[in-house]
């Protein structure tokens, strides 16, 4: 029986900053490819634009 070996994982911390909908339309990209881990809380810079982390698995071919 031939086994096949795990997939390599990386986890990939990217911070986003940016207006709403372009971090909710990035945040929803990585989680329909499956990628997305955890998403942080919005915190407001002082130029009216939102922060968020975004940790991803990032699966290796």
């Amino acid at each position: 029986m031939k086994t096949q070996a795990a997939v390599p994982t990386r986890v990939l911390d990217l911070v986003l900053i940016g207006d709403g909908e372009d971090i909710a339309a990035l945040t929803a990209i990585a989680r329909h490819a499956g990628a997305l881990v955890f998403r942080s809380a919005p915190t407001a810079t002082n130029d009216g634009r939102q922060r968020v982390i975004l940790r991803l698995h990032l699966h290796h071919r």
